[in-house]
């Protein structure tokens, strides 16, 4: 009887541990050999169980409710909030071209709009400092619109690098609408969409990486035309598919008005 009481607890806790990862934030890898050439380490990364996955669809269950309320959203059609909004535009220069062409839909649907541009910016920058909450507590926006990521596509073990920064960015951003607008790779990254996303939640993350661009000299930033076909593509996603539906009905004319730019300078 105890021999199979010890079995019991053994598998017990074996179910326990792998919950408990299936649910957690990072991936765990294991060293199991070196490489003769470079000398450095191989890993194998742990699969996750489909425990998580299995209770988040799970739509009456409570416990799975909890878990998944950041991005939680009834089958039936969202009532789009059609009222004015304060838009905070805000991250790093990708955002450039978008802000051109975001300054007509606010103009054409009766928005506000102000831009922030920190040059060279990160996820670290942005989590390390309260530059955001700053800015949320100066213009008091009803929306915001973060773009954010495309420094950070090559970092290696990104995940646990950066997850508290993006932490500490949603803190800042607290209980305030807001889209997370992901880097227009131009590469596969090694990791910074799939922790973005994994922190927001679907419904709050527009995926540029998977768009096609036509790049500036750089071979990085999207050229004003393809810049301006992405914001036609975040603005009907946010329409038809985001957490939060505005009204941002396409355009019919250019708007003369400023985007109420800010710009800071590299951290040096």
């Amino acid at each position: 009887m105890k021999l199979i009481s010890h079995i019991v607890s053994m598998l017990l806790v074996t179910i326990g541990l792998l919950t408990f990862y299936s649910f957690s934030d990072y991936d765990l890898k294991v060293p199991y050999s070196k490489d003769e050439k470079s000398g450095q380490l191989k890993y194998l990364e742990l699969k996750k169980s489909e425990f998580k996955k299995f209770i988040l669809q799970i739509p009456d269950n409570a416990i799975g409710k909890r878990i998944a309320v950041r991005d939680t959203i009834k089958k039936e059609n969202i009532e789009m909030d059609t009222t004015s909004q304060k838009i905070l535009l805000i991250g790093d220069s990708m955002l450039e071209g978008l802000m051109l062409r975001l300054k007509d839909y606010t103009a054409f649907n009766k928005h506000d709009m102000n831009t922030v541009i920190w040059y060279s910016s990160s996820t670290a920058w942005y989590g390390n400092s309260d530059t955001l909450k700053y800015f949320i507590n100066k213009y008091k926006p009803t929306y915001i619109f973060l773009v954010l990521g495309a420094n950070e596509l090559f970092i290696t073990d990104i995940i646990t690098k950066r997850q508290k920064f993006v932490k500490n960015i949603l803190k800042q951003i607290g209980n305030h609408k807001y889209v997370w607008i992901g880097p227009p790779n131009w590469k596969d990254d090694t990791g910074i969409n799939k922790l973005i996303v994994k922190n927001v939640g679907a419904k709050r993350y527009f995926p540029s990486k998977n768009l096609s661009y036509k790049r500036t000299k750089d071979g990085a930033h999207p050229t004003k035309t393809s810049a301006s076909a992405w914001m036609d593509s975040i603005a009907v996603w946010i329409m038809k598919e985001s957490m939060y539906p505005i009204l941002l009905n396409k355009p019919t004319v250019k708007s003369k008005l400023s985007a109420n730019v800010t710009i800071l300078q590299p951290i040096r």
